[in-house]
């Protein structure tokens, strides 16, 4: 059991990162990944709304879709479950902490419209997950994305690239960088936990 907890964890991380393996997770502005605070409460919100989604669409799938026979409208109703935990986090988080809310009303909105978070709820569907794997993929998942986040924000905070030829500044440096991650990561391709 604890084994197989260890495995979905470092493939939800490492082996199918959402960034950067399995590139679902690219809905966010380009300041978040210029100031390391964004990049945590970006990831911060994203992981939250995931792992909330991957609970209540785990739900939805066993006891309402599957039960009547509705496989078929599994986006449109996790779409509906995203837009749904979204908008009761908001005024969760509004009621219960105003200061919280403050600071992560705009990161909630925007993921929203990240595919991360219908993706990872596609994911732990279609491979009959449970409802603790599922909670923990999701979550996992959602740590792989603020970890890639805050490693983009701090190289852009600690590396210097005016020292770059100027046509590779800016975005080019950014995606060789990702990309240099990604093939890091690549060694983890064939993980599978049993």
């Amino acid at each position: 059991m604890m084994i197989q907890m260890i495995g979905i964890v470092l493939i939800a991380v490492l082996a199918e990162n959402l960034v950067l393996i399995r590139p679902l997770g690219m809905g966010w502005p380009k300041e978040t990944i210029m100031r390391e605070k964004d990049a945590w409460r970006m990831g911060v919100a994203l992981t939250l709304v995931m792992t909330l989604t991957a609970l209540l669409t785990w739900l939805l799938n066993a006891l309402v879709l599957r039960y009547f026979a509705l496989e078929y409208l599994r986006v449109l109703i996790y779409t509906l479950a995203v837009l749904a935990v979204v908008f009761s986090l908001r005024l969760l988080l509004k009621k219960v902490f105003p200061a919280l809310s403050g600071q992560l009303d705009a990161y909630l909105s925007e993921t929203l419209y990240n595919c991360a978070v219908l993706g990872v709820a596609l994911i732990v569907t279609l491979r009959n997950y449970s409802l603790w794997q599922s909670v923990l993929y999701a979550f996992a998942a959602g740590v792989g994305v603020l970890v890639v986040l805050v490693i983009f924000a701090g190289l852009q905070d600690q590396a210097s690239f005016d020292k770059c030829p100027r046509i590779f500044r800016g975005l080019p440096i950014q995606l060789i960088t990702a990309g240099l991650m990604a093939l890091a990561l690549m060694g983890f391709a064939g993980l599978n936990v049993r």
